[in-house]
């Protein structure tokens, strides 16, 4: 288990903070280190001293690298529920509190002011689609100082960790990214991760605040996370595993515009202690490395909105077949001879039957060219993850897009598991 040090690991440059309510708004993820008075945070729980904050909008974007996960992944936690008394939950909300407030804060200035990259202290790193990836230019002046005190070690690593900007655009709606972004659950986080590629291992811990029917994205949950480094299988890096607090939720500016925020913040509990022969708890990642996996896990956000997407078509179809097993009624089955797409004919003089294929959700004939395929990902029995391919038509897929995540959230917040059993 990482300690707080700084530049021990990835994990602790993980903040998720801030998304914007528009169709396609510009949004920026700033990283910053901050450090709190040890005094103040010292009783079960030890602050970590340094914390990256970033600030986001909307994206559609696909992640199309490879997302191996092992099979007993986010099935097993290495450790039991933690016990945690009302003034460790007290300490936690108040941290939690604190840490959104303060990027809420800057990030407002930000988007009231110019709003504009200086490149004269931000350097390129890398770029996706819309969204580009800044490194701050290392100076040694005054603007290695951080707003609240540390003793002299941490400020020395903190001065050695590098601060991420990232700027972009992107497309979608605020519920649909929230709506993928939440994960109160084992389960949840198994899907979310099968869509986000964000961590390869996880379990909640701890249940802070629960979401409610009221407030469907208001989740605070202490949590282990695993995620997996580059040539993690070679003796140059290990894996890295944490623990840390997660929230979500809404918030508003002062004009009344919808906010929302992910936030994580590594943290140290007595009663997590480091797993052995799984992770390296120390050493150090070179910085480049560190840069590269830091800017790949902010691009991750990019796929929060697919996610919404996924997890809506999967409740729409669960909803669709409840329905139908509690009539007692079959399917009514549409024309298939027929795309219901573009008309062409699908009999089987005209069509080879490879050609034929319907929608899982209006059941109506699709030819070859008109079908959307879709990975939608489903828990076993045994809570193992299946990937199933289901075919949608356009129209099918475009209302699934319109429907809105709220519902789909609300049931999930009243305890609905859509994604418990396969199509």
């Amino acid at each position: 288990m990482k300690t707080a040090c700084p530049t021990k690991g990835i994990a602790d440059d993980i903040v998720r903070s801030i998304v914007r309510e528009a169709q396609m708004l510009p949004f920026v993820l700033h990283i910053k280190c901050f450090s709190f008075p040890s005094a103040s945070r010292e009783d079960t729980f030890g602050s970590t001293q340094s914390v990256v904050n970033y600030l986001v909008h909307h994206d559609t974007t696909r992640f199309t690298a490879v997302w191996i996960m092992p099979k007993d992944c986010f099935n097993r936690s290495p450790y039991h529920p933690l016990q945690l008394t009302l003034k460790d939950e007290r300490t936690l909300l108040e941290l939690e509190k604190d840490l959104v407030e303060d990027t809420f804060r800057k990030y407002e200035e930000f988007v009231t002011s110019s709003s504009q990259v200086n490149t004269a202290r931000w350097n390129h790193v890398k770029s996706k689609d819309d969204l580009h990836i800044y490194v701050k230019r290392t100076k040694t002046t005054t603007e290695n100082r951080r707003p609240y005190r540390c003793n002299q070690q941490t400020e020395n690593e903190c001065r050695k960790k590098p601060i991420v900007l990232s700027v972009g655009t992107f497309k979608g709606q605020l519920d649909d990214l929230m709506f993928g972004t939440v994960n109160p659950t084992d389960d949840i986080m198994h899907v979310k991760a099968s869509y986000v590629h964000d961590y390869s291992d996880g379990a909640v811990l701890a249940t802070l605040v629960k979401p409610t029917a009221t407030d469907p994205f208001r989740s605070v949950t202490v949590k282990w996370l695993r995620i997996n480094l580059p040539l993690s299988n070679t003796k140059l890096t290990k894996d890295r595993d944490f623990l840390c607090l997660e929230a979500s939720g809404i918030l508003h500016f002062a004009n009344g515009e919808r906010v929302g925020y992910l936030m994580l913040h590594s943290i140290d509990s007595p009663q997590v202690q480091p797993l052995p022969n799984i992770v390296d708890p120390g050493g150090n990642i070179m910085e480049s490395l560190l840069l590269s996996v830091c800017a790949n896990a902010l691009l991750s956000a990019t796929n929060y909105v697919e996610c919404g997407l996924m997890k809506k078509l999967t409740w729409i179809l669960q909803k669709r077949q409840e329905s139908l097993r509690e009539c007692n009624l079959a399917p009514v089955l549409r024309h298939e001879d027929i795309c219901i797409t573009c008309n062409r004919d699908l009999q089987p003089c005209c069509v080879r039957n490879w050609w034929k294929d319907k929608c899982m959700m209006c059941l109506g004939g699709l030819c070859f060219g008109c079908k959307k395929v879709k990975t939608i990902s489903f828990l076993s029995p045994g809570r193992k993850l299946v990937r199933q391919k289901i075919i949608f038509c356009g129209a099918c897929v475009t209302m699934g897009t319109r429907v809105s995540a709220l519902d789909a959230a609300r049931d999930q917040a009243n305890g609905y598991q859509p994604y418990t059993s396969t199509i």
